[in-house]
């Protein structure tokens, strides 16, 4: 499965034109910014630390940006992610959170680690793929997707193409 995941995400970012009909958000806590493609993304109202939020047109597929100033350890921001993912897992359970894989991956230029987990929640599992970035200085960015495990590829793929677009600002 990784391997198909990592083809995805490859595919898409050697594909992605200009021809996308290209909305830019750029955060406000940090210096980062990325491309929505707006056909095939509707805006939703973020909550929590989310700064930006979207389900796909079929909602099938969500993504949130999550951007914090301060920077922590990876280590450590790591294992919020997965303290976080087990607070929203069936009966809150660590056990109800598995992880897939972990990597790290180029975007924007710098190195962002990879973590794949999946979900146990009480109508089945969710599939998230969190791309992160911490760095004294920059503060803190989660790219998070997620869908149910049978559409990760198409997730991946997803990913793949806003990711490409993404940019450190100054």
């Amino acid at each position: 499965m990784n391997r198909i995941l990592l083809g995805a995400i490859a595919s898409a970012m050697l594909l992605i034109t200009p021809a996308l009909a290209c909305e830019t958000i750029t955060s406000t806590k940090v210096k980062v910014s990325a491309c929505i493609d707006t056909t095939g993304w509707a805006v939703q109202t973020p909550s929590g630390d989310q700064e930006f939020l979207y389900y796909s047109s079929d909602e099938t597929i969500g993504f949130a940006v999550i951007n914090e100033n301060g920077a922590w350890p990876v280590s450590q921001f790591r294992d919020a992610i997965l303290s976080n993912a087990a607070a929203a897992a069936l009966d809150a359970k660590p056990e109800n959170v598995k992880i897939v894989s972990e990597r790290l991956e180029n975007i924007g230029g710098k190195a962002w680690n990879v973590i794949e987990y999946e979900v146990q929640i009480a109508s089945g599992s969710l599939l998230f793929q969190n791309f992160y970035y911490v760095q004294p200085g920059f503060g803190s960015s989660q790219f998070v997707y997620w869908s149910a495990p049978e559409g990760g590829t198409s997730a991946a793929f997803r990913a793949g193409q806003m990711l490409a677009t993404v940019q450190f600002t100054e």
